[in-house]
């Protein structure tokens, strides 16, 4: 499967990003979700007790006798699973979803759409402004989203003209109203020093910071 992730600030233009990348063939990135994926990063933190190691590599059996006994689990087990929670809220569009039908399930003579196949021919992902608001750092951000999802693509899209950000934020959001326009300017730069970070982690070849006055002037 493939992978492509938006991550910006609010404000920066985003969505409008989202929307372009969606007119691609074969592309489908979810919007906003809640910081689904940080949630989710917690199945793994909190497995890294008793040897399971946040299930990252191969974890030997336990004892039958012993309190936290489990069978072997293979390496990238729980990977699977956190790239599930992605397709679960990003799934294909509804006239698709009608025609898919499971390996098992193909002996009423209807033509339809294996989702396996449907899925491998397209790329997926989420556009997300919150993934930097974790409490981790980008080192740990860049680690989880290189294990979990291991052939994605990342696009960092940034605002250049923080204080007309600010401007917007504050014009926007009525949870913004009543901070004032310094405590606005640092968060918007913690969170651009976030994303920076995370695209060194990530490189190069992975991931890609953008400018939203660079690509919105025409």
């Amino acid at each position: 499967q493939r992978f492509l992730f938006i991550l910006s600030t609010g404000r920066a233009a985003s969505t409008t990003l989202l929307a372009m990348i969606n007119r691609l063939p074969n592309v489908r990135i979810g919007g906003e979700n809640n910081n689904e994926l940080y949630i989710a990063s917690k199945l793994e933190t909190n497995l890294k007790i008793q040897g399971f190691g946040g299930l990252r590599s191969e974890v030997l059996a336990r004892s039958p006798h012993d309190a936290w006994f489990h069978n072997k689990i293979p390496e990238q087990a729980m990977a699977c699973t956190i790239q599930k929670v992605l397709q679960t809220i990003n799934p294909p569009p509804e006239e698709i979803q009608q025609k898919i039908i499971s390996n098992n399930s193909s002996g009423r003579g209807m033509r339809g759409i294996n989702l396996e196949d449907y899925e491998t021919l397209q790329i997926i992902g989420a556009k997300m402004i919150r993934i930097q608001r974790g409490n981790w750092t980008a080192l740990e951000a860049s680690e989880f989203f290189k294990y979990n999802f291991p052939c994605a693509k990342y696009i960092i899209n940034t605002r250049s003209d923080i204080d007309s950000q600010v401007a917007s934020q504050k014009h926007t959001f009525k949870k913004f109203e009543g901070l004032d326009l310094a405590t606005l300017d640092s968060n918007i730069k913690h969170e651009n020093d976030f994303l920076a970070q995370f695209t060194q982690y990530m490189g190069e070849e992975t991931a890609r910071m953008i400018y939203m006055e660079e690509w919105t002037k025409n």
